[in-house]
């Protein structure tokens, strides 16, 4: 009796222990969701292109082994600004003329030119040549200035007509300084001989109108005609 009562409790202490041996099995074991059959998504291939340009080359392919496009962002144009009709034309101030100078060396002048002629080889004025000289001179308040110049013509040495040239701008600086000696200041002198001929010297007649002097007046405004 005692040793079935044994075997009894044994057997049962045995079913105890396997139970409790499945209930902590179960707990460490992780739950995995059961994949349906027939649930994988079939991608299918599309065309994309491998290069760029004219040589550019198209393959088909199955994402993601395609090729990805990088997204490219133009630099967005700075519209230009209006130019402001105000702004592009500067205006020029007016400036007021100035006054003009009271002093006579901007007041106008008028230039005279007296032609006196001498004899062959001959340096000395006559008295025709004393009388044009005079008549020119008009009011010697308003000369500014008075150039000579001696000429000759062609015949001889050119030594001499250098030297007489000169002779006969002296006589007519002499003869103006001494009926006008406040004009001495005013005289310049020039001189070339066998030069400048103003008539063919293949004649009487032009030979004589090369034998001269040049008298060049410069006169003030105030005694234009």
């Amino acid at each position: 009796m005692t040793a079935r009562f044994l075997r009894r409790v044994a057997a049962l202490g045995l079913v105890a222990s396997c139970t409790a041996l499945a209930s902590s099995c179960s707990l460490f074991r992780t739950s995995m969701p059961a994949e349906p059959a027939g649930t994988h998504a079939v991608v299918p291939p599309r065309l994309a292109q491998l290069d760029f340009g004219r040589p550019a080359r198209f393959a088909q392919c199955v994402p993601p082994a395609c090729p990805t496009r990088t997204p490219k962002t133009l630099a967005p144009e700075t519209p230009s600004q209006p130019i402001a009709r105000e702004a592009a034309v500067t205006p020029v101030e007016s400036v007021a003329p100035a006054p003009l100078a009271q002093d006579l060396a901007t007041e106008a002048e008028s230039s005279r030119t007296v032609i006196v002629q001498f004899g062959l080889g001959s340096a000395k004025l006559s008295s025709a040549a004393r009388s044009q000289l005079n008549r020119a001179m008009g009011d010697p308040l308003h000369v500014r200035r008075i150039k000579i110049i001696g000429r000759t013509d062609s015949t001889g040495p050119l030594a001499f007509n250098e030297s007489l040239a000169f002779a006969r701008a002296l006589a007519v600086r002499d003869h103006l300084r001494k009926t006008h000696p406040t004009l001495a200041a005013t005289l310049t002198l020039q001189a070339r001989g066998a030069c400048c001929f103003i008539a063919s010297n293949d004649t009487l007649a032009g030979r004589t109108q090369n034998r001269r002097a040049e008298v060049v007046f410069q006169m003030s405004g105030e005694d234009l005609p």
